[in-house]
């Protein structure tokens, strides 16, 4: 009688299912496009960054008088406020990276502040080279990279 209980109280495992079948159970994934290269490049607007040298966080002449025509807007609109945010390239270790973007966005800061920006309108934001499109991969995209933006706040 203890056999015939202990038989029926048995569960039989489930039958395990055919891969083929999971695949159809499963949700077809949205398929990912990153941007090309030439999408990336197109995208940052040259107006709204300053770029810089491989390994620098000096400011060019190009760049200073960037700063300067930012500095203006600033001043003209007290209630305006930028996030300076800071960019890389792929090239170095994350720590580098990390630390020179911060060198550049400082120096932006630096130079707004020169020009006569209150402290209170100004953000600063490291992004690294996490931000950076795996499909950046020539020396002028990199170029392009090196960066730092002026994001206006709405």
């Amino acid at each position: 009688f203890l056999t015939v209980m202990i038989a029926g109280c048995a569960v039989a495992p489930p039958a395990p299912v055919s891969p083929a079948v999971e695949e159809r159970q499963r949700p077809a994934a949205e398929p990912v496009h990153s941007p090309s290269e030439v999408q990336v490049m197109a995208a940052v607007d040259n107006e709204n960054n300053v770029f810089f040298v491989l390994g620098s966080s000096g400011i060019n002449a190009v760049g200073r008088k960037k700063v300067q025509d930012h500095a203006r807007r600033l001043k003209a609109d007290p209630k305006l406020e930028v996030t300076l945010v800071g960019y890389t390239d792929d090239l170095g270790s994350l720590s580098y990276n990390l630390a020179i973007a911060e060198q550049r966005v400082n120096a932006i800061h630096k130079e707004l502040r020169s020009n006569g920006v209150r402290s209170n309108q100004i953000r600063r934001h490291v992004a690294g080279p996490e931000q950076l499109s795996p499909a950046c991969r020539s020396t002028e995209c990199r170029k392009k990279m090196r960066r730092v933006q002026f994001v206006y706040a709405d």
